[in-house]
């Protein structure tokens, strides 16, 4: 970022020139702010959405495996931006299921699944503490293997923390 320097004398005119100038570098400097928000939302959500593509939510004995269906957006308010995934496959993907991919009943392989309560085999009737369990879909038994948590919130997060230096370089240049 290059440092703004503001000269001017003492006069009434010169400092009410300061005071204009002032004011254009906050003007300036929100928006670049702003932009640098929305930049890093951008990129959260877009390496998020990349990694919802092709993660599988339900790993199936037989009929193959259940790819997620989220969609990634960015919502933006005053001066904060959400990143949401939408879609109820989103929580499976992002924290997985069942111990057959994701270690012992109790844990959980996401950084953030214990602190916020997102165990292997604590959700419903506690299912996922099996290698294979079963629920109804249209009437028809489905058995299942869970799902690996792929973790694309928050690995998007780390991604964009480990950039966010070029990120800013390229706003303020």
């Amino acid at each position: 970022m290059v440092t703004k320097v503001i000269r001017f004398g003492l006069s009434q005119k010169q400092v009410a020139g300061a005071i204009k100038e002032l004011q254009a570098y906050k003007r300036d400097l929100i928006q670049k702010t702003d932009l640098l928000r929305e930049r890093i939302a951008a990129e959260i959500a877009n390496n998020a959405q990349s990694g919802f593509a092709g993660a599988i939510v339900d790993d199936l004995l037989r009929g193959g495996k259940r790819i997620a269906e989220v969609d990634v957006t960015v919502s933006d308010r005053d001066n904060i931006s959400i990143v949401v995934a939408n879609g109820e496959d989103a929580i499976w993907a992002e924290f997985g299921s069942g111990v057959f991919h994701n270690g012992s009943a109790g844990s959980s392989p996401h950084p953030k699944g214990q602190e916020l309560g997102f165990t292997i085999g604590g959700y419903g009737k506690g299912m996922g503490k099996r290698n294979v369990w079963g629920f109804y879909e249209n009437g028809e038994l489905k058995l299942t293997h869970g799902a690996p948590a792929v973790m694309p919130m928050f690995n998007s997060v780390k991604m964009v923390c480990e950039d966010i230096v070029s990120i800013a370089r390229e706003v303020w240049r």
